[in-house]
């Protein structure tokens, strides 16, 4: 390796990525981090590591927000942060440069609702015709009641349910970009978790399952070859859609039964840690960032208990 003050920012990142991202994260995720280092390469690809310094990297992340929202700044700034953080641990470099780093942002654009309140939940998992096939009403109850990521319901076999425990097992996704997919690995590592069923999936989606391949995926077909269909997301999608305006909640994603999934729990007084490893998130950090929406009310109705129990003493 050439002496430090010759070593690039963007070439000590890339090797990075290299050592412990590649095969330890999804390709999904793995493309976000090379994306990051296109724009390191555009923003910074000039500094060595000998120059870099708060003010320097703080340019760098002023740059970035110039043309992106505050939130996806805020990815950018994570992935280099864990970067330089490692590096700053090797004593490759002598100082954090993240410390105490202000990430800014264009103003957000308007997005749609991003999840349902527990009353809209209830109704659409109300509407679901749940028959004794295997259909898309079902792939929508089980996303809504376990807070899977569309690729792990799909990749979903009889064998991760164990009926003794009542628990799922997540450790694996479906290709579905693929014509005929397959499985592949989960996101993470931290993505591979046992969580613990409602009864109402024990007691009507177990008889509906017992009989099938054990190590085939539930809610994918094959076709007239033999070569399981291409589920597509956007098909999925648009039948929720459709389905959100039949009972008149708003519009969402499956995606976004997930965060659902997790801002009803968190409403009702589940843990955040608990949460976050029913999720699979690698940190808690990360469940904390996602569902700061939510924690901001909690923290409200917290402060009003807080008050009442501390005027009762007077």
């Amino acid at each position: 390796m050439a002496r430090k003050k010759e070593i690039l920012f963007v070439d000590a990142f890339s090797e990075w990525i290299e050592t412990y991202k590649e095969g330890a994260v999804s390709d999904i995720t793995l493309s976000k981090y090379w994306t990051s280092h296109e724009w390191l390469e555009k923003l910074g690809g000039t500094v060595t590591l000998s120059q870099l310094d708060r003010r320097i990297y703080q340019k760098i992340l002023n740059e970035y927000g110039k043309t992106h929202e505050k939130s996806t700044t805020s990815d950018f700034h994570t992935q280099l942060k864990a970067c330089l953080r490692d590096l700053f641990h090797d004593k490759i470099i002598e100082v954090d440069p993240t410390y105490r780093a202000v990430v800014k942002g264009k103003k957000a654009s308007e997005k749609k609702q991003k999840f349902l309140q527990k009353d809209e939940l209830t109704k659409l998992i109300k509407s679901l015709k749940l028959t004794k096939e295997i259909n898309i009403e079902w792939f929508c109850l089980i996303t809504a009641k376990t807070g899977t990521r569309y690729a792990e319901t799909l990749a979903l076999t009889p064998e991760d349910f164990n009926w003794e425990t009542n628990t799922m097992t997540i450790n694996k996704t479906w290709d579905y970009r693929k014509t005929s997919g397959c499985f592949k690995p989960t996101k993470s590592r931290a993505s591979v978790r046992t969580i613990k069923l409602d009864w109402q999936i024990v007691g009507q989606f177990k008889p509906l399952i017992e009989n099938l391949p054990p190590t085939e995926p539930i809610f994918i077909k094959k076709d007239t070859s033999g070569q399981y269909a291409r589920p597509f997301n956007s098909s999925y999608n648009y039948w929720l859609k459709r389905r959100c305006v039949d009972i008149e909640i708003p519009i969402i994603s499956f995606h976004a039964l997930r965060h659902t999934h997790a801002s009803v729990l968190l409403a009702e007084g589940v843990s955040i840690h608990t949460i976050s490893s029913r999720l699979g998130h690698a940190d808690v950090g990360v469940t904390q960032s996602t569902y700061a929406h939510v924690l901001d009310d909690l923290q409200s109705k917290d402060d009003q208990i807080m008050m009442s129990a501390l005027m009762q003493m007077a």
